[in-house]
């Protein structure tokens, strides 16, 4: 094996990462060495590397992993579901290190807000082991972190965006409790969107509602189970309520969720639920994403507001058997529509801010 690699280096926003080579870690007590395979380039690294949220530099970006693994440190046998490991194996894991014996891991049971968190693709890479994002050749994983072996039947593309953008979707429903039957409205067809409809059509919601206002994305989605479609680049807020609510019997649907990461979308959804809906908040994932609404109105009609920021090691666990069950039903392998290899990563970058792309895979 080699004792150096290289790795995509960002040393301030908005300017073009640099391929660094660093030392390769001993590989200490359960702790596993992985050799990157996948890594998808998720809206969070985009707003990293445009600036439009901080981040310590200089820093290897990316989160969404698939990789094999090179070495097992003393220790590791199994995964979190207890599957044994060996050298080889492909494995996707947890975007976060915590330290399970916090005030918030254990007594809260919100491990993605640990005290000591960790997180990849998030943290300084300046000192040792370096590794610790997905826009590299090799990750360090640690042993705060959760591990799942990837089924055979899986490839790295159709995985990689688990370990994020669909364990995060699967926390957003959970959270606001989705039911049988139930009327949804998701507002963005993006990749969190496409992982909403997929799920929310196994969940059994009789309307799937989307909104966008890019055409090619919301026919996309229809074949991720979403039953309408509404394009509101020239429709009105209230334009938007009444379609909403001509499609639920006049009501309004039973929860909402904002995948886009537009903040005055916000009010919108909010106004598109039932008396007694839920919304759940995630595509604001960046500073300053302020909103303007009537809390009268939150009270009068006894509305829900969650915001969902990660996710717990189950929901990616539930996310890859997700994939695994309905990789027949829905197009997983259509969401990676664009691949760089490491050296081309900022043309990656790009095309993954323009919005041309849905997910864009580095292949180092």
């Amino acid at each position: 094996m080699n004792q150096t690699a290289k790795a995509a280096v960002m040393k301030s926003a908005n300017t073009d990462l640099k391929i660094e080579t660093y030392p390769l870690p001993r590989v200490e007590k359960e702790c596993i060495l992985v050799k990157i395979t996948c890594c998808t380039i998720c809206g969070s690294d985009v707003h990293s590397w445009t600036g439009r949220r901080s981040a310590p530099v200089p820093i290897i970006l990316g989160h969404e992993i698939v990789g094999t693994i090179v070495e097992l440190g003393d220790g590791v046998t199994h995964d979190s579901g207890d599957r044994p490991l060996a050298i080889g194996d492909r494995i996707t894991w947890t975007i976060m290190d915590n330290c399970g014996k916090c005030y918030f891991c254990r007594e809260k049971g919100l491990m993605m807000k640990c005290r000591h968190l960790k997180k990849y693709g998030h943290d300084s890479c300046a000192e040792p082991p370096h590794f610790i994002g997905g826009f590299a050749e090799y990750c360090y994983i640690t042993p705060g972190t959760c591990v799942i072996k990837v089924p055979d039947t899986l490839t790295d593309e159709e995985v990689a965006p688990a370990n994020c953008a669909l364990a995060t979707v699967v926390a957003g429903w959970e959270a606001i409790g989705i039911e049988p039957f139930e009327n949804v409205l998701i507002q963005g067809a993006g990749a969190l969107g496409f992982y909403a409809a997929a799920l929310a059509k196994y969940y059994g919601s009789r309307r799937i509602i989307v909104t966008d206002i890019l055409e090619h994305r919301l026919e996309f989605i229809k074949r991720f189970g979403a039953t309408d479609i509404l394009n509101t680049r020239n429709m009105k807020d209230h334009e938007i309520v009444k379609a909403i609510q001509s499609l639920t019997d006049g009501f309004g649907v039973d929860c909402t969720m904002e995948v886009a990461g537009i903040p005055s979308l916000i009010p919108l959804g909010l106004k598109c639920l039932r008396i007694g809906g839920r919304f759940v908040e995630i595509g604001n994932s960046f500073p300053n994403a302020n909103f303007s609404y009537d809390a009268c109105d939150i009270v009068w009609r006894r509305l829900t507001i969650k915001g969902v920021h990660n996710y717990d090691a189950k929901h990616l666990q539930m996310g890859v058997n997700f994939l695994e069950e309905t990789q027949n039903q829905f197009p997983f392998n259509e969401i990676v529509t664009h691949r760089v290899n490491l050296h081309d990563i900022n043309k990656g970058l790009h095309i993954a801010g323009s919005g041309e792309a849905i997910r864009v895979a580095v292949l180092p």
